[in-house]
């Protein structure tokens, strides 16, 4: 299984299973990680994952992920995963807003 495939599938069906949905949580958490240690850009989705996720096209996989599963699976939480994800490219220096 990789992040791709799984978002493929998401592409598909429009819908993930308990088992991919984790597994995508697991992938979220650790490119947040990898990001704001190393810093490295992250890969893009192609355009059917960015349309499927309600992104725009050319946005980062690790976005994409975050769109599908704050849209699968809500979080109560008060910043979103959307929201945790931006601020990481934000402080990676991949997005720069004035």
């Amino acid at each position: 299984m990789t992040p791709s495939l799984v978002l493929m599938d998401y592409v598909d069906r429009k819908t993930l299973n308990n088992e991919q949905i984790e597994y995508l949580e697991q992938v979220l958490k650790a490119s947040i990680q990898k990001l704001k240690f190393t810093g490295i850009e992250p890969v893009i989705a192609n355009n059917e994952i960015c349309d499927a996720a309600l992104m725009s096209q050319g946005s980062y996989e690790i976005s994409c992920i975050a769109s599908i599963l704050d849209v699968l699976q809500p979080t109560e939480k008060t910043m979103g995963r959307k929201k945790k994800v931006f601020n990481a490219l934000c402080n990676a220096g991949l997005i720069v807003t004035d």
